[in-house]
């Protein structure tokens, strides 16, 4: 799968219009897709809870299993990382015929940029800051900058704030939830 990036959308978990601006982006993504009505939304949530930096993706996993009727992989309980992220590709792609797949992960970036959520359409490309190769994933990819990118890698992931993974995995829960159920609805 390769990464696509035309344009994407950059909000701060800060900003009082985060769900709006995030809310009307995801739906206006999603509408385009081809086939939309005839294709499985899933949503891959990558991490691990080893690291706080890393729990992103587990946490809007855990809560979309909680708060949402949407297909999930990646959770608290049942993670999805760099030692098994490459069966769970493999099982999606047997389970289901052309699915739409959200792939949602945290990231390390610069320090003016921690709290910022990037939405684009294409893949992207879990474990980099960490010096992991993994292949690519995702039609719609979502990433939340933890923290600042140092020269530590899983140190940095480690030493991130948990209130700003918890805003960021509420935030990013709270949109797909709503715009997957939106698409649904229609």
């Amino acid at each position: 799968m390769k990464r696509k990036i035309a344009e994407k959308l950059v909000a701060n978990v800060n900003d009082m219009v985060v769900y709006h601006q995030m809310y009307q982006y995801m739906v206006n993504i999603l509408e385009q897709q081809e086939k939309l009505c005839s294709r499985k939304i899933i949503i891959l949530c990558i991490g691990s809870d080893r690291y706080i930096g890393d729990a992103l993706g587990p946490l809007v996993g855990s809560y979309l299993e909680e708060h949402t009727k949407c297909i999930v992989y990646g959770s608290l309980d049942k993670p999805v990382h760099a030692g098994n992220l490459v069966a769970v590709i493999q099982k999606i792609k047997e389970q289901y015929h052309d699915p739409i797949i959200i792939a949602v992960d945290a990231c390390l970036g610069k320090h003016n940029e921690i709290g910022n959520i990037e939405v684009w359409e294409g893949a992207l490309e879990a474990g980099i800051a960490v010096g992991n190769k993994l292949p690519y994933i995702g039609t719609i990819s979502i990433i939340g900058v933890v923290n600042a990118s140092g020269y530590l890698g899983y140190l940095d992931l480690q030493s991130t704030p948990l209130s700003i993974v918890m805003k960021l995995s509420k935030c990013i829960g709270r949109v797909l939830g709503d715009a997957v159920n939106s698409i649904g609805d229609k």
